[in-house]
């Protein structure tokens, strides 16, 4: 039996939450994908991508988080970031 790491699609049967369906279907509704199967690839491909960048952020912004000024800093960056994803993702909307 092959590895699923050597696998480069595999079929999954799943049961969503209803409020996570409903969130699904209104992004085929809108056009924003052609099919259910596609909006679930989509969503997760970008949280997968989200998570990447946050790793790779975090080392950048722990360096010296323990002086007061660097973390007040970090914190005000983080919110701007914070900003700039909401005010994206409300023009894409």
């Amino acid at each position: 039996m092959e590895s699923p790491d050597n696998v480069s699609s595999k079929q999954v049967g799943v049961r969503l939450p209803g409020h996570l369906y409903r969130w699904l279907r209104e992004k085929v509704d809108s056009g924003e994908y052609s099919n259910m199967a596609q909006s679930v690839i989509g969503e997760l491909t970008k949280a997968r991508a989200l998570e990447e960048v946050r790793r790779r952020e975090t080392p950048l912004y722990s360096v010296y988080e323990d002086e007061p000024l660097a973390r007040m800093v970090n914190e005000r960056i983080e919110g701007i970031r914070r900003e700039l994803l909401d005010e994206v993702k409300r023009r894409r909307a």
